[in-house]
């Protein structure tokens, strides 16, 4: 056993643990004692992103798994280091916000680093029990992470049809898995992949419900139609910081998760299938995500429904993976547009932890003139969103411009899915720009005795994603052709 395969995820569980401790040892619960916890978090995550960047650039490769269990590949360091970006980025989108609302500081910081912990284990298992381990480790820190502000009536119920849903899908997903393993024999996806690739037998029942039962609680961590429920309400009452890390690290893990596991399906006899399902869920999770945030009137809601309609435009790229010549055009699309949305869901919402703070209300009437009062803030809210759309000079562009690419790519019966795609981009263009149109033509609002200043922390991460989709956008070479080097996910 290599433990030195996971050192990233030793590092991040003792941050956890040097948290509590910290959390345990100091008694003052002051604004010092809670940037000390921050101070710990960011710094544990940076150490792990340096020690995989080292590895990177010292051409050390940790290609030993542990117990088949674990693949330290190209591919889960290319998603490890996505992750523990986002981590360190909602570290600093938090510092003010605990500080002012969260009490319990501690916890907030180590489940944060747990939840990240458990999302760079699903990124590179190649099992059934490590993925699913790694899953609940995720899951169940963002549920705790929801219900932290027990003062809130909205982040109680968010935190139940959290869970409530959470649960389900870890039912339904359980029981497609164990046919999987039943008739494979094997927990293994490579063993998995060999059994079903040798598979002669007609298709029958027992491989309906193992495909389209994982799907359905794959569908569920992404938030993809009909499995979307749980979204809105989550991310309007969770924490803002919480919504953040929700909608870019959770979702990021569960696509590179799924990216595995449609691998090892990849194969003649239920490639057709699980490609018929996801063009169904796409197409819909785009429509229904954009229509509904055109009417929304709280900006968390809007991101919840704008996050159904992109996890709808990754699953397009997706069903890209089954065509042997579009192949690695589509993985390649996928993971340049995860790592892009990285930058533009947390550039927004750190451009909304201000603007929502000086207006007092997440409604997005309440934000109407604040870009008088916070030009910054409002120019990089206005920059991520029409990323977001899909609109150069921003790498939303490149990245949709790859996905819908791969699709045409695969054969002329996707057009219809790239149009709906196009389509359904005009129409978040319709909703961004009437919040980009509030902020700067609306009259501006008083407000005296407000603190008009952006923090540090929240300057440093929207210039961080700032410089990422701008520079994502010109100059794009250095991903894609790292990921474009990629032979194979197992």
């Amino acid at each position: 056993m290599n433990l030195t395969a996971i050192l990233p995820e030793i590092l991040v569980c003792l941050t956890a643990l040097a948290v509590i401790g910290a959390d345990l040892g100091t008694y003052r619960n002051d604004s010092r004692r809670r940037g000390l916890m921050a101070w710990i978090a960011g710094t544990g995550l940076t150490v792990a992103l340096a020690v995989l960047f080292g590895w990177q650039l010292g051409g050390y490769q940790a290609f030993v798994g542990i117990y088949s269990s674990f693949r330290p590949d190209a591919m889960s360091w290319f998603f490890r280091c996505t992750l523990l970006v986002s981590g360190i980025f909602t570290v600093l989108l938090s510092v003010d916000y605990v500080k002012d609302r969260i009490r319990h500081a501690g916890e907030f910081y180590a489940l944060l680093c747990l939840a990240t912990l458990g999302a760079m284990f699903m990124v590179a298992a190649t099992d059934m029990v490590t993925f699913y381990l790694a899953l609940e480790l995720l899951s169940i820190s963002s549920f705790v992470l929801v219900a932290l502000r027990k003062d809130s009536p909205k982040a109680s119920e968010a935190a139940l049809k959290y869970l409530v849903f959470g649960a389900l899908s870890s039912g339904l997903m359980l029981y497609g898995l164990s046919f999987l393993f039943g008739m494979s024999g094997s927990l293994e996806y490579a063993q998995i992949f060999t059994y079903f690739r040798q598979y002669q037998e007609p298709f029958n029942l027992q491989l309906l419900v193992a495909v389209l039962m994982t799907l359905a609680g794959l569908g569920y961590k992404v938030s993809a139609v009909p499995f979307h429920m749980w979204t809105p309400d989550v991310y309007q009452g969770a924490p803002m910081p919480v919504t953040a890390f929700l909608s870019a690290t959770s979702k990021v893990a569960a696509f590179a998760a799924l990216l595995r596991i449609l691998e090892t399906l990849n194969v003649a006899s239920l490639t057709p299938l699980w490609a018929l399902v996801l063009m169904i869920m796409a197409a819909l999770s785009m429509t229904l995500g954009n229509l509904v945030a055109a009417v929304q009137q709280d900006v968390k809601r809007m991101f919840a429904y704008s996050s159904i309609a992109h996890a709808g435009y990754i699953l397009a790229g997706m069903v890209a993976l089954g065509d042997s010549a579009a192949h690695d055009t589509a993985l390649t699309a996928i993971c340049y547009y995860l790592l892009v949305y990285v930058f533009m869901n947390l550039g927004a919402f750190a451009a909304l932890m201000h603007l929502t703070r000086l207006a007092g209300s997440s409604r997005i009437p309440d934000l109407a003139g604040l870009a008088t009062k916070a030009p910054w803030a409002a120019f990089i809210l206005s920059c991520c969103l029409l990323s977001l759309t899909g609109l150069p000079p921003f790498a939303g562009f490149t990245g949709k411009f790859y996905l819908f690419g791969a699709l045409l790519s695969a054969g002329s019966e996707y057009v219809w899915l790239v149009g709906v795609g196009v389509l359904n981009s005009v129409v978040s263009l319709y909703y961004y720009s009437r919040l980009m149109r509030l902020m700067y033509f609306a009259p501006t609002p008083e407000l005296e005795g407000k603190d008009l200043t952006l923090s540090p922390a929240l300057k440093l991460v929207s210039g961080f994603c700032l410089a990422g989709i701008v520079g994502l956008f010109l100059f794009p070479t250095p991903v894609l052709t790292f990921v474009s080097a990629l032979s194979a996910l197992l």
